[in-house]
């Protein structure tokens, strides 16, 4: 059950990194306007916030699989 989670985790890391690749082939950055700096700083950010959505997305799926949210769901509330 981890290993499509690893396949997943994979697959968008490596299509993230031939997007900025084609990018930085064909257009260079030159566009953008940003130093070396701003460009690290974009970098790192869109690879933090990639991460974080594979992770949250995989969570969802592993508690969905996993039954907890129908224990949940089906919980009743303690009465007054």
């Amino acid at each position: 059950m981890k290993r499509w989670l690893f396949i997943y985790a994979a697959t968008s890391a490596g299509l993230i990194a031939f997007v900025c690749l084609a990018v930085w082939a064909f257009n260079d950055f030159q566009p953008l306007d940003i130093s070396w700096r701003g460009m690290a700083a974009l970098i790192v950010g869109c690879v933090l916030v990639s991460a974080l959505s594979i992770a949250l997305m995989a969570a969802v799926f592993w508690s969905n699989r996993g039954g907890r949210d129908a224990d949940v769901h089906s919980a009743k509330a303690p009465e007054d």
